[in-house]
């Protein structure tokens, strides 16, 4: 029993420490979305994307294709990205500076989107709706 405890304790302590090391290296901050490399992410998943007006809310970001005016969402997900063309849009409400999205999408059903301001917020909203 004493053996197990002390694997446990061995374990848990080797965990803390490799953390502690990655917060030392790398910080707690999470890396800024750079809107350029998610434009040209966009543009090697889907052929023909030249980005428009884009804004970053959070770990997401909105850019706009300036060949069909069509918006597309690209969110942090993981070490990767996650891109949806927002067309099959359920839902669509604002809360101060938020925008809070449905999607018909079981893979990726829904989205917040933490703008720096309310004006941003709106004009994205209206956006969106039209």
């Amino acid at each position: 029993m004493n053996e197990l405890l002390l694997y446990l304790a061995g374990s848990l302590t080797g965990i803390a420490l490799m953390v502690g090391l990655n917060v030392l290296l790398f910080g707690r901050k999470a890396r800024a979305l750079d809107t350029g490399a998610l434009a040209a992410r966009l543009a090697l998943d889907h052929p023909g994307f030249r980005a428009g007006d884009s804004v970053v809310a959070g770990d997401a970001a909105l850019i706009e294709n300036r060949e069909d005016g069509a918006v597309w969402l690209v969110r942090a997900g993981g070490d990767k990205f996650v891109t949806r063309k927002l067309e099959r849009v359920k839902r669509l409400s604002r809360a101060g500076n938020a925008l809070d999205l449905r999607f018909a999408d079981f893979t990726f059903p829904k989205a917040r989107l933490s703008f720096a301001d309310e004006a941003t917020a709106q004009a994205w909203e209206a956006r969106l709706r039209a």
